[in-house]
């Protein structure tokens, strides 16, 4: 790869919903995924142009309340994570319903990568009798809504030392796993990948700190931005606490079907990109943890071994 620029030809082009919700899922068979979440629907545009809608307001069969995560299944199959109604429900790649899950454990958050092979990854917020709130990584069955496995990882200051502390204490969140029995965890603003070779460790394999990361701060926009969203929350850090703390490294993550994890930077805001602070790092999965392999940035191939194999 050079760093000239290459014009890529969209396969497909259709109008999208307007919603609050910025998922995108791709299917298996190259069709994107949107939540309409004014109408609580759901569109899939195929390749050939051809669009599928499914879903309407609702505690139904098929229906949703507040439609969350689009999940990509077996066989074309769509799956609709409803965070309100707290159920997954399976739909065929026409939009036909299949089933539902019913209930799960808690308010059920899908991990990347979002594809389902039988079950989901992803977590839920438990009480405990101690007045506790530890949130669960959780393995669930897709057809019945059962738990398969469920674990709580350590605090990330038990694991890690960042190079700037956390503001708060919190526990390791959102793993990224095929099911395979491993999870990996992005820690201290996106500084460090933490790989669990075997989710039920007591201590993780692999530590690897991103090649690339560089710690950066709010400026006086962001500050005022934070503060105006958090408002008066009891918990809410103050202005010098806000301007101390390092952006969070890694915005949209994935893993890929070829045990690849994709992380793009979150330095930049929407109206305003800056090419030299626009990263996508790729880290291959191998039975060893996660290595490094390359950087794309401001839109050409930056420093790795490669174009992605």
């Amino acid at each position: 790869m050079g760093g000239s620029a290459n014009k890529l030809d969209p396969l497909a082009s259709a109008p999208s919903p307007p919603s609050v919700s910025g998922e995108l899922t791709l299917l298996a068979g190259g069709a994107a995924c949107v939540i309409d979440s004014y109408r609580h629907r759901v569109t899939c545009i195929y390749p050939g142009g051809e669009s599928v809608e499914f879903g309407a307001e609702g505690e139904g069969p098929g229906e949703f309340e507040f439609p969350t995560f689009v999940l990509r299944g077996a066989s074309g199959t769509i799956g609709v994570l409803d965070s309100r109604l707290n159920r997954l429900s399976m739909f065929s790649a026409s939009g036909e319903f299949l089933a539902s899950t019913g209930a799960l454990p808690g308010q059920f958050f899908a991990s990347r990568p979002e594809v389902m092979d039988g079950t989901v990854l992803g977590w839920y917020r438990r009480l405990d009798p101690d007045g506790d709130q530890p949130g669960v990584q959780a393995e669930i069955d897709v057809a019945t809504g059962r738990v398969e496995w469920e674990g709580v990882f350590p605090y990330e200051g038990d694991v890690v030392s960042c190079s700037t502390p956390l503001w708060r204490i919190s526990r390791l969140l959102s793993a990224y796993g095929d099911g395979s029995g491993d999870s990996l965890f992005v820690a201290c603003h996106g500084e460090f990948l933490v790989w669990y070779a075997d989710r039920d460790a007591e201590e993780p394999a692999v530590i690897v700190r991103s090649a690339t990361y560089v710690e950066r701060y709010p400026t006086e926009e962001d500050v005022a931005s934070e503060l105006r969203t958090l408002g008066s929350a009891p918990w809410a850090p103050d202005e010098e606490e806000i301007r101390a703390r390092p952006k969070v490294r890694y915005g949209p993550r994935v893993v890929d079907d070829r045990r690849r994890f994709w992380a793009a930077s979150h330095w930049n805001a929407g109206s305003d990109v800056i090419p030299r602070l626009s990263y996508i790092d790729m880290f291959r999965l191998t039975d060893d943890g996660p290595e490094y392999a390359l950087t794309l940035q401001g839109g050409r191939q930056g420093r790795g071994d490669g174009c992605p194999r």
